[in-house]
């Protein structure tokens, strides 16, 4: 089996959906599932945070960096189902009305509402660069920074592993299947800690250590 971090992909999300299309063939409702995006929001009041809270959205990573101010990383397919089935909220609607004029519209124009949305003024939002991602603290760096990584292997060596990854698109090619995910850095550090299987070992630890060369801090090194 072959795992690779591939690290040189496009950061924009326009620019990392077209290499998906181009390079594997993923269709774009499953290249979505592996684009991410992190935002930074500053809330004016409690109360629209504790709805949207309340509701329990799974694949959101969220952290609270100063008083009413959070880090919200999540992928465009999250996004789709967040305007789809939680534009009663005001984060929500505020989300789509700031991003709605921030990504490519093919992102989230088959899920855009067709009545219009009023934006709540307590609600402030920011959508990070890479490069303000990188300069984040390392404990939000880890969990918000996000990697992308290709496996190939038979059926039986991948089946055991898809249960690791958040978001993953699984491609057939000849006799072997592909596997794509995105993970953060924490994701990733735990998933190779747990990789067992002999063969696979050296390949985990040469992987970790390439990324521990580009973020040591994330590692307790600095």
């Amino acid at each position: 089996m072959e795992i690779k971090w591939l690290s040189n992909v496009p950061q924009e999300p326009q620019d990392f959906l077209t290499f998906l299309k181009e390079q594997y063939n993923l269709p774009s409702e499953e290249a979505f599932k592996l684009i991410y995006i992190t935002l930074k929001l500053k809330a004016l009041s409690d109360g629209p945070i504790y709805k949207f809270l309340e509701r329990t959205i799974t694949g959101i990573k969220f952290d609270e960096i100063e008083k009413r101010e959070y880090l919200l990383t999540f992928s465009i397919h999250t996004l789709r189902l967040l305007i789809k089935e939680h534009l009663d909220l005001k984060l929500v609607k505020n989300l789509y009305l700031f991003l709605s004029k921030k990504l490519p519209k093919e992102f989230i124009k088959d899920v855009s509402p067709k009545h219009s949305i009023i934006a709540s003024q307590d609600i402030i939002l920011e959508l990070l660069s890479q490069e303000e991602k990188t300069k984040l603290p390392s404990f939000l760096k880890a969990k918000h920074l996000i990697l992308f990584f290709y496996l190939k292997g038979t059926c039986e060596e991948l089946i055991a592993l898809l249960s690791s990854f958040p978001n993953s698109y699984v491609l057939k090619k000849e006799n072997l299947y592909q596997v794509f995910t995105s993970l953060s850095i924490s994701e990733a550090l735990v998933f190779f800690l747990k990789v067992k299987e002999e063969i696979l070992k050296a390949t985990a630890e040469r992987i970790l250590e390439t990324i521990k060369t580009f973020f040591p801090e994330c590692f307790g090194e600095i």
